[in-house]
């Protein structure tokens, strides 16, 4: 191999790595957002009080049907960041307004559960999904959630690249063969 060639060869890899880290990146915020997370924002954008409880329903299915990991922690893993404690946290929710359906909607006890439910909607939600997107990655992308490993593969992408740079320009370049 010549001098040109392996440098060329260490930045290709450097380069497919990172394109293909991003790729990942990418599609497991998509596929995140696709399969569950859709069903969260709908349910909060909508204004009946149906629609919020159908589509929290498919929420908490999606939730149980992906076999989420335990918890969303290497090493302190406490009950906040249990996935099933906050699977919990949103059938309750979800309980919580199919107990209001029945109610009339003129009435105060109603005005005041909703207000309730989008304080809670609004208060902890971004703990609330920011752990289950834990529990999911780590299920499911789990070298995108160990921040260790994404260490790892950026050290790898940037010393890869920087071989590549230095073989192309050296003057004083040598390889074993």
């Amino acid at each position: 191999m010549n001098k040109i060639f392996t440098g060329v060869l260490f930045s290709l890899i450097s380069l497919v790595s990172l394109g293909y880290f991003i790729y990942s990146n990418i599609y497991a915020g998509y596929e995140w957002d696709n399969t569950v997370l859709s069903n969260w924002t709908l349910s909060d954008k909508s204004s009946t009080l149906q629609a919020k409880a159908d589509y929290m329903d498919k929420f908490v299915l999606a939730l149980q049907s992906n076999n989420l990991a335990d918890n969303d922690a290497l090493i302190y893993k406490t009950a906040d960041n249990n996935c099933q404690n906050n699977i919990q946290a949103v059938s309750t929710l979800k309980d919580r307004l199919t107990q209001i359906k029945g109610m009339d909607e003129s009435s105060f006890q109603y005005q005041q559960a909703i207000s309730q439910i989008t304080q809670q909607e609004q208060g902890e939600a971004n703990t609330l999904l920011s752990t289950l997107n834990g529990c999911w990655l780590k299920t499911h992308h789990y070298n995108l959630w160990n921040i260790w490993i994404i260490i790892f593969i950026i050290i790898e992408i940037v010393f890869t690249g920087v071989m590549g740079i230095v073989i192309l320009f050296s003057d004083d370049y040598c390889y074993f063969s």
